[in-house]
């Protein structure tokens, strides 16, 4: 029996390893020891098909990639935290996912080669309360060093991109970050681009706050024609106005802002 979450700094100050911090130090101790599973207790029957708060009909997916585990956990999905994933992976030991509350239920298993899931899509999964930077004007068309800069304003500045996007006609390139975080990227980005902006190359850069990432996920969506019509459609039915969208060069997610 060993404590969880609790770690020390390069100096022997002790500290936490902040959110999933225990679910992340079973992940480490079984892939120093080899273990043949891990498994991580909950108060949800598994990796449900989206956020049971937001949607009544949501279930639990009884088997599950490691990719596909950490495309739900990137955006939005909290029953398992992204970097407990990763000595799981490396190590192909598989993750159970059980339920403390009703341990008879079968729970998520996340392993390399899952058992074949009979849909396309295997959950829909959401960020709410993003800010969309975009980074406009005809100096970005075919500057090969433009998104570098940009990228590397926000590598200094401690920012992550929750989704990007440029679109075909390279005029634009668009970014989900936290909105904390936009005051601070707008700032920095109006520096760095300040001689395009003056010489009327590149516009002031952009920040839309209020907005949601809306992600659907599965393996199955890899050479699957028609899923990014279904995902569009749903959404114009429903009246969701789409500014910006992503698609990850595997095809196992679809992102919408």
């Amino acid at each position: 029996i060993i404590t969880g979450f609790v770690a020390s700094d390069m100096h022997g100050v002790t500290t936490t390893l902040g959110r999933g911090g225990s679910d992340y130090t079973a992940s480490l101790i079984a892939a120093a020891m080899n273990a043949e599973e891990i498994q991580l207790w909950t108060d949800v029957d598994g990796v449900l098909t989206a956020d049971p708060r937001k949607v009544n009909q949501s279930y639990p997916v009884t088997r599950k990639s490691y990719e596909e585990a950490l495309e739900m956990s990137h955006f939005g999905a909290k029953v398992i935290y992204p970097p407990t994933i990763i000595p799981a992976l490396e190590n192909k030991i598989p993750i159970r996912i059980k339920n403390s509350f009703n341990p008879e239920a079968q729970g998520t298993l996340i392993s390399q080669n899952p058992d074949p899931y009979p849909y396309t899509v295997k959950g829909i999964t959401s960020i709410k309360d993003i800010s969309l930077l975009t980074l406009a004007g005809s100096a970005l068309f075919g500057a090969s060093n433009v998104a570098a800069r940009l990228f590397q304003v926000l590598s200094q500045e401690d920012i992550n991109a929750i989704l990007i996007t440029q679109g075909s006609s390279e005029h634009a390139i668009s970014l989900a970050i936290k909105p904390e975080d936009a005051p601070r990227a707008q700032m920095a980005l109006q520096e760095e681009f300040e001689l395009e902006r003056n010489a009327k190359l590149i516009e002031s850069v952009q920040v839309e706050h209020d907005l949601s990432v809306v992600a659907a996920i599965g393996d199955n969506m890899k050479s699957q024609p028609g899923i990014s019509g279904k995902f569009f459609s749903a959404l114009g039915k429903n009246g969701v106005n789409i500014i910006a969208t992503a698609q990850g060069s595997s095809e196992r997610n679809i992102s919408e802002e």
